[in-house]
């Protein structure tokens, strides 16, 4: 009888949705959701097979997603450009001598810091400017004449050089077409193809490559380079494949923005996506795995050591809110799940117990999969980071 009155405590405390949910899902399951640290979050939790939503409590409204956002940023730039496309950044020659033209595409991976350079394998900006002083030994000042390079790659690289008066930086002006200055191309650095740097980029949760991703996507698809324009180019990708975006405004593509808003229910709606749409499949592929990649290697040892291995998931974290979405294999079944818990306290103590109801919640319904069912795989990093 106490068991029963519970279960009934806890389809009331959550709006249970879905008259067969509890028949599927464990009581521990709705006791660690229930947790004070993740404060009334939005969730839903879907059978990847069928679509059909097994529980659901406040994913409507729209929420701060934290880090989780990335899925949806990412997203939008694989639905822009083929995810083998590399981009190139190159140093010409001009008619004039000491003059120099710095000609990108846009690399979001190119820096002009040394310690990302050796450590992930980054195209770096400041080789290029080496390379024009190493053309003519005589030179003691160049002019750099730039476009399609971000303008703090080249505020970084001036720092990197010391800020070496020696040069002068010039971006291009519109009205000049670079093909009439240019000469003899004396070097060139080239991006990874672009599905390595969303791997990245979701593995590692990078801001910065995050941000430059998103804002390259919102100038090829033609929306003017600030927030309005990004807001716009996201919705009208992730709509554009029969997503839901009603509520969702975004402010950058990184999830730090506290102003950003998207819904549990949005989420989840692309991720059913991400199985079913080809130009999606990076994003799975690129997604953590509990316990042994990305931002997921140090947890559920701890609290959920029987679902190591089995969930994929973008993680998130910011100010108050602690989220994760994903997939979660179950036996023969893969749930898609989302959690965004936007009320949880902004101490490290706080978070890290949100964290760990969170994964305590997904170690209730993970299960080992059956013969003849794929469990996630771990994925082959092919760069290193930093801690």
């Amino acid at each position: 009888m106490k068991r029963l009155s519970a279960l009934v405590f806890f389809i009331l405390l959550f709006n249970l949705h879905s008259a067969n949910a509890v028949d599927v899902l464990p009581e521990p399951f709705f006791k660690y959701l229930g947790s004070k640290y993740l404060a009334n979050p939005g969730v839903i939790l879907i059978d990847g097979s069928s679509n059909e939503i097994v529980y659901e409590s406040g994913s409507d409204k729209p929420r701060t997603p934290a880090s989780v956002l990335k899925v949806i940023s990412a997203s939008a730039m694989a639905l822009t450009l083929d995810s083998t496309t590399v981009f190139k950044t190159a140093l010409y020659k001009t008619e004039k001598k000491g003059v120099f033209v710095i000609w990108g595409e846009n690399d979001p991976w190119i820096t002009s810091n040394a310690k990302y350079r050796d450590a992930n394998k980054r195209a770096y900006m400041p080789a290029l400017i080496k390379a024009a002083f190493a053309s003519d030994k005589s030179l003691k000042k160049i002019t750099l004449v730039y476009k399609g390079v971000n303008n703090s790659d080249i505020l970084y690289a001036k720092r990197a050089l010391n800020r070496r008066s020696s040069v002068a930086y010039k971006p291009l002006s519109k009205t000049v077409e670079i093909e009439s200055l240019i000469t003899e191309k004396i070097a060139e650095v080239s991006s990874p193809p672009l599905q390595k740097m969303i791997r990245f980029a979701l593995l590692y949760s990078d801001n910065v490559l995050s941000q430059r991703i998103t804002m390259l996507a919102t100038g090829l698809n033609g929306y003017p380079l600030n927030r309005t324009g990004l807001n716009e180019m996201i919705n009208a990708k992730i709509s554009g494949i029969g997503v839901d975006t009603t509520g969702m405004k975004l402010v950058d593509g990184s999830g730090l923005g506290g102003e950003n808003r998207v819904s549990a229910k949005t989420v989840s709606q692309l991720l059913l996506k991400i199985k079913t749409e080809p130009k999606l499949k990076v994003i799975y592929d690129s997604l953590p795995i509990s316990g042994e990649s990305g931002t997921l290697i140090g947890r559920y040892h701890s609290t959920a050591p029987q679902a190591v291995g089995l969930v994929r998931a973008k993680t998130g974290s910011t100010r108050h809110t602690v989220s994760l979405a994903g997939f979660a294999t179950s036996g023969e079944k893969e749930y898609v799940f989302v959690v965004i818990a936007d009320g949880v306290g902004r101490t490290r103590r706080l978070q890290d117990a949100a964290r760990s109801a969170i994964d305590r919640m997904l170690g209730t319904i993970t299960k080992p999969p059956v013969i003849g069912i794929t469990p996630p795989v771990p994925e082959t990093n092919p760069f290193t980071t930093t801690p």
